[in-house]
Formats: structure tokens, C-alpha cells, sequence
């Protein structure tokens, strides 16, 4: 058989093509890695903060704040002790009112009076005659532990609003294990407020004087002597500052159980008239029936006025001299004396 002539150049052909393949795949992948390392570069970023890295301290939390007691429908009083033994008191400084009256030896006994819920109210103590005059004019609950013969005469002979531990409520009532007897009992605005409902004892809202501001001469510092005895003083002196009157008993600021300030935002002094029982040289009898002057103090100033009581079963009420004048807002911390003229006032 004769050799074919044309193999030769299809050998050849095949060689070109396989040979321009070759060179094609590797041209390709030059290309695209020159590509790719031919990108520009980046722009250069900020410059770190150093102080980014530094570890942050953690915010404290707020505390949540402390909601406000609930108001009450009205006004109930305690009565309270204020002997040495008794104090320092529990909710004294969240009263809206007190009373201060002298008991016997120059020791005074205080009836305050609440509007606002009270978890713990006390030392209670027992009411006398005055503080029994008071309550009943405003026709609310009162809440104490026995009394005066006098007091507890106007409670047995009359329809009152009484709640005492001894005679009728004891429900209303604890002692605490802390401090001892008498200066251990205590009630709160809820046992009140449980008790007089059971027995039909509804409260009454008291609004014995007026409010604003009273008009008169400079008085920040304000001192009464209950008691000048050596060996058992009692005076109160109050200091006005920031709009509140702070309260020292023989120069020690009068702070309640709590550490908080006894510090009204009024004050009055009111002239009682007092009778000295024979045979009986510690005891006054005070009768807060009918008129008589009184003084005011607020806002810094001081000004004349009188009280009112017509009876027994009439409100206390207070008049201000000035007209158009009141008295500012919040406690009010009212004296119940036999003399105004041993009241001292300095500027």
C-alpha cells in the first residue's frame, strides 16, 4: 500500500491549534492575576482613639423613688408621748398638726394629726382633758391609752370618736419589744382607719385656718419654756431656715425615729385659760373652750390673732390679725400655754 501524502499536514494543523490553546489558557491566568495585584489601595482609615479602648465604669442604676403615702379621707389623731423616755417618736415628722399640751411636772403630751397613710405612729400615750376638747371639736377618731379623770370624763359622758388600748380597742394597738412599758405602744393610720370603720367612726377633713402668707415683724428664732425646773427643764426653741421652723427640746434638735428633722413649716402659741387644782402642785388644768390671743409665727415673720371654740362639739378655729394673711402650708405645730408673754422672740 502506497503511503498517504496528505497526514503529514493534518499532524501539523493539530499541533498549531493544541499549541495556541496552550498559549491562550496561559495567557488568560497572567492577566487576571496581573489584574488583580494592579487594584489601587485603600485609603488610609482615621487614627484610633485611644481613649475607646479605655474600660468604662458601669452607671449605677438610679434609685427608684419613694412613692408618696396614700392621703386619708380625712384627719385622725394619736395622742403621743414627749417625755424623754418616749423619744425619739415614730411619724411625728409626717404629722400635718400637732398639738403640744402641758401634762404634769412641765412634761407636755402631743396630739398629732395625720392625713396621710402611717405604718407606725407612737409612742401613744394618755390623752388629757385639752387634747380630748380638741378631738372631739373636730368630730374624728383619736386614738390613745387611758387619760386624765377629767378627759376621761368627757369620754364616757359624751358620743366621741374614742379608741383607747385600755377601755375599747385594743385591736388597734402593739408593743414593741425594743423599749419598755409605758414608752412601748404604737398604732398606725390602717389599725385606726380598720377600727373606726367597725365601729362606724367616719373621718372628718379639718380646716381651722387660714393659708397663705402671714405679714409681720422678723421672728427666726422662737423659744418657750414649759419647764425652767433645775434638774428638769423642758424648753423648745425653733430656728427658721429654708422655710421651716427646726425644732430643738433643750438645745437638741428634736429628730424623730427615723433621723428625719422635726421641722414645721408654722408655728402658733395659744393663750389658754389654766387653773392650778389645790393639793396637786405638778398638774394644770387647761380648758380650750371659748377665745383667747394667740400668735403666729410663718415665713419668717410673726403676728398677733386669737383661737376660737365656742364648745365642746365646735372646731378649734385660729384667726390672723392681718387681713389677707395666712399661713404657709405643710405642719403646722400649735402651743397650747397659760401665758403669751413668756413666749421669746429674736430677729
Amino acid at each position: 500500500m502506497e503511503p498517504n501524502p496528505k497526514r503529514p499536514c493534518i499532524n501539523m494543523r493539530r499541533s498549531i491549534v493544541l499549541s495556541f490553546v496552550v498559549f491562550s489558557t496561559i495567557f488568560a491566568i497572567l492577566f487576571t492575576f496581573a489584574g488583580c495585584s494592579e487594584q489601587p489601595p485603600e485609603a488610609p482609615g482615621p487614627e484610633p482613639d485611644p481613649g475607646a479602648f479605655e474600660p468604662q465604669e458601669p452607671e449605677e442604676p438610679e434609685e427608684p423613688a419613694t412613692p408618696e403615702p396614700a392621703k386619708l379621707d380625712g384627719m385622725i389623731f394619736v395622742s403621743i408621748g414627749n417625755n424623754s423616755g418616749a423619744r425619739p417618736q415614730s411619724g411625728l415628722s409626717k404629722a400635718a398638726v400637732v398639738f403640744e399640751v402641758p401634762a404634769e411636772g412641765g412634761i407636755t403630751r402631743l396630739l398629732a394629726g395625720f392625713d396621710i397613710e402611717m405604718e407606725k405612729i407612737g409612742p401613744v400615750r394618755s390623752v388629757r382633758k385639752p387634747m380630748v376638747q380638741i378631738a372631739v371639736g373636730f368630730d374624728t377618731p383619736f386614738a390613745h391609752c387611758g387619760g386624765s379623770e377629767d378627759g376621761l370624763e368627757i369620754i364616757r359622758t359624751n358620743k366621741v370618736k374614742s379608741l383607747c388600748d385600755i377601755y375599747s380597742a385594743g385591736e388597734c394597738f402593739w408593743r414593741s419589744s425594743d423599749r419598755v412599758a409605758p414608752d412601748n405602744l404604737y398604732t398606725s393610720t390602717g389599725k385606726i382607719v380598720q377600727g373606726s370603720s367597725s365601729r362606724g367612726f367616719s373621718l372628718s377633713r379639718t380646716d381651722f385656718y387660714p393659708k397663705g402668707t402671714l405679714k409681720g415683724a422678723p421672728a427666726l428664732e422662737i423659744s418657750y419654756g414649759f419647764s425652767n425646773v433645775a434638774g428638769y427643764p423642758n424648753v423648745v426653741k425653733y430656728l427658721y431656715e429654708d422655710g421651716q421652723y427646726h425644732r430643738y427640746i433643750n438645745d437638741k434638735q428634736h429628730l424623730d425615729q427615723d433621723d428625719e428633722a422635726i421641722a414645721p413649716k408654722a408655728l402658733a402659741f395659744l393663750q389658754i385659760e389654766t387653773t392650778y387644782p389645790t393639793g396637786k402642785l405638778i398638774e394644770m388644768d387647761m380648758d380650750v373652750t371659748g377665745e383667747g390671743k394667740a400668735l403666729f409665727f410663718s415665713d419668717g415673720v410673726m403676728c398677733q390673732g386669737k383661737w376660737k371654740k365656742p364648745s365642746l362639739r365646735e372646731p378649734l378655729m385660729l384667726y390672723i390679725d392681718e387681713p389677707d394673711a395666712g399661713l404657709a402650708g405643710g405642719m403646722l405645730w400649735i402651743h397650747l400655754v397659760p401665758d403669751l408673754d413668756r413666749v421669746i422672740v429674736g430677729d
